[in-house]
């Protein structure tokens, strides 16, 4: 692998590629080769769920929102808009769970403005994932583009399970280098934040 901050979109397409078994290297995402164009389909996919399945540490956010203009009809005292950026909101904080929820990129919240909350924001730049983020996206790439390249369902298979070790192994990494204790989020919570959530 390489160093930290030596990454770009298309080395990892190009380490995904390798650890599927393609035989190919791609140059830019932009060029007009099967490769090319299965990675740049997969490759936003992939990052985003990686990104939205922990709370990384490179990739937490802060924002102060102000409420929105509109009042929700009934059940919560005030809207307030995501960040454009937001894969997911992590906390809000000083309001217990049971105080907001999410509603069509919007929280709504039995609070006042302004509403401080905690969340994972979209990286776009590979020069800041941490390093064993990026081995496990490389490898979940690597999954998705058997399927698509190869039509191998069973190194598909094979390349999952690989990256569901290497994401437990970053996710426990990433909890080491935290400063801060992290509070456990219920399942209750985790159930708000299903896949089917779709960020614009």
């Amino acid at each position: 692998m390489p160093a930290l901050g030596e990454y770009s979109e298309v080395a990892i397409c190009n380490l995904a590629l390798a650890e599927m078994g393609r035989g190919v290297e791609i140059v830019s995402l932009d060029e007009p080769s099967q490769a090319a164009r299965a990675c740049a389909r997969r490759f936003p996919y992939a990052r985003d769920a990686v990104l939205r399945s922990f709370d990384w540490n490179f990739a937490a956010r802060r924002a102060s929102l102000p409420a929105l203009a509109t009042a929700p009809a009934f059940g919560r005292a005030a809207a307030f808009a995501v960040p454009s950026d937001c894969l997911l909101v992590r906390r809000v904080h000083d309001l217990a769970d049971d105080a907001w929820e999410i509603e069509a990129r919007t929280i709504l919240a039995d609070a006042p403005a302004p509403l401080r909350i905690t969340y994972t924001a979209r990286i776009t730049n590979p020069v800041f994932f941490d390093v064993l983020f990026t081995d496990a996206l490389v490898t979940r790439l690597a999954a998705d583009l058997a399927v698509q390249l190869a039509d191998s369902p069973a190194r598909a298979t094979s390349l999952h399970q690989l990256f569901r070790e290497k994401l437990a192994h970053a996710r426990a990494r990433d909890t080491d280098e935290g400063t801060t204790p992290r509070e456990p989020r219920s399942a209750w919570l985790d159930a708000r934040f299903e896949p089917g959530f779709v960020p614009l």
